[in-house]
């Protein structure tokens, strides 16, 4: 009678090895670049949340008159002018907003936008739209 043998042979197993390098290699150049991806992702959650806060802000004052003052100032994108909108009162740490386009406040109700970007200098910036309360 002959013994059966168990196992893989040398050669089967380098093939494996091999077919698991190459699939390895292909599948590395998906997940070079998350980091960036990252941050555009960061900077547009802030910006969105920073839009939000100016619509429900905006709304509060409206309708008992008790929201942040958002007037016109050529501040009104810092830190500091848009952390009242936050409900810890703090902007994100990580982040820097600039001064957009339009920033003026003749009436309550009148839009200006910011542009919101990592301090790291990664990714792409986003835009947020803040809605003035007053002039």
């Amino acid at each position: 009678m002959y013994k059966s043998q168990k196992g893989f042979t040398l050669v089967e197993l380098v093939v494996v090895i091999v077919l698991l390098g190459i699939l390895g290699v292909t599948a590395l150049g998906k997940f070079q670049d998350l980091s960036g991806d990252a941050s555009d992702a960061a900077n547009s959650g802030v910006a969105a949340e920073i839009s939000s806060a100016a619509a429900i802000n905006y709304a509060t004052e409206i309708v008992n008159g008790s929201g942040v003052a958002m007037t016109a100032a050529n501040d009104d994108c810092l830190e500091a002018s848009l952390q009242g909108l936050f409900q810890s009162d703090t902007f994100p740490a990580g982040h820097d907003s600039a001064i957009g386009n339009g920033n003026v406040c003749a009436a309550a109700g009148d839009t200006y936008t910011c542009t919101i970007s990592d301090t790291r200098g990664l990714g792409v910036a986003a835009t947020a739209t803040v809605i003035c309360t007053g002039p």
